[in-house]
């Protein structure tokens, strides 16, 4: 039984993606904030003082096996979710994990048979699926405002910066694993429709001469079991003189008309300082109220806790994150054998 009155959550992983998560479970009243893990001491026990955590771990089953904690974030590196979020399901602990839910089709479903067995509450975390523009494409396209969808173009890349210095683990994972997974899940949430056949091709070269072994770009005809067809572009390669570290654009075509977002060069506010041009981050840092934090990846991992604490459903479902890795899966297969692969 546990010992304190909130339902008591806990963070593992102290990365960039990790603190936003500690920050929003310090703030939000209805819960607490009771450890942070990392392997390494100094950030586990950084991020503990600076968001007011009980204690602090080096190990993620010691955090486990801590009574108080309810629920758990795994915001560790890509390759890394898959033993974390089996623990955290066998030791009945409910789970936000980041996107993706596994770098392979095993280890996810893996994951999937731990988590089915133990009853516990999992959310992956699709942040995007509230990013105002995105929900606004949603409204239209449910209000039929496109008519029936036909084709669509979907960008989600990133500079050298981001594989190379950002995340000092980008050989272990791909802009397939760590862009492609957003565009993908994105894609079904829009259409409400499943991915029957893809063909993909990737290159590499840039990446590896530059120390970072991985892919350069994965690019994906994916075909919808009700007929659309989306195109797949994701980079990890782009110069670093871009605006924004980032570059994500969608287009999508219906019967009656037509839907372009653009997340990234929006120009809603450009910025020209020490001889540089930057678009501003108007979705991501957005107040909304007191209560919460604002911006759409601050609002995703609040949802988790409001499905904690409220019993709302979670904002993207296991099932929402294996249908993503069988995708990534089969595009991987697709490259390999340089044909067509059915799901």
């Amino acid at each position: 039984m546990s010992a304190t009155k909130k339902p008591g959550f806990g963070v593992i992983g102290s990365g960039i993606l990790g603190e936003e998560h500690a920050l929003v479970f310090s703030h939000m009243p209805e819960i607490e904030l009771i450890a942070v893990c990392d392997v390494n001491a100094g950030r586990a026990k950084a991020l503990a003082e600076k968001f007011g955590a009980r204690t602090w771990y080096t190990d993620y089953q010691e955090l486990l096996k801590n009574p108080d904690i309810q629920a758990v974030s795994v915001a560790t590196p890509d390759h890394l979710h898959g033993d974390i979020t089996i623990a955290a399901a066998e030791a009945k602990k409910d789970i936000l994990v980041e996107k993706p839910l596994a770098t392979s089709l095993k280890e996810a479903e893996a994951i999937e048979a731990a988590v089915k067995k133990s009853g516990v509450k999992l959310m992956v975390d699709y942040q995007n699926r509230v990013n105002p523009p995105f929900v606004a494409a949603k409204k239209s396209i449910e209000a039929g405002e496109i008519g029936k969808p036909i084709y669509g173009y979907i960008r989600l890349s990133n500079t050298t910066w981001v594989p190379m210095e950002m995340i000092p683990w980008g050989a272990k994972s791909s802009s397939l694993w760590f862009l492609a997974i957003h565009t993908i899940d994105m894609m079904r949430w829009l259409l409400q429709d499943e991915v029957k056949r893809v063909y993909a091709v990737s290159r590499s070269g840039v990446l590896k001469n530059l120390g970072v072994d991985t892919q350069d770009f994965h690019v994906a005809i994916a075909e919808f079991k009700n007929g659309a067809v989306v195109t797949f572009e994701n980079a990890w390669i782009l110069p670093r003189s871009q605006p924004m570290v980032y570059e994500f654009k969608m287009e999508l075509l219906g019967s009656q008309g037509e839907i372009n977002v653009n997340t990234s060069h929006h120009a809603a506010i450009e910025k020209h300082t020490d001889g540089k041009m930057a678009y501003g981050d108007v979705f991501g840092t957005t107040p909304t109220s007191p209560r919460r934090l604002g911006g759409f990846v601050k609002e995703a991992i609040s949802q988790f806790v409001d499905s904690i604490v409220y019993d709302q459903p979670v904002l993207a479902t296991l099932e929402d994150g294996m249908a993503g890795v069988r995708v990534a899966d089969a595009i991987l297969r697709s490259e390999q054998a340089g044909a067509p692969v059915e799901l």
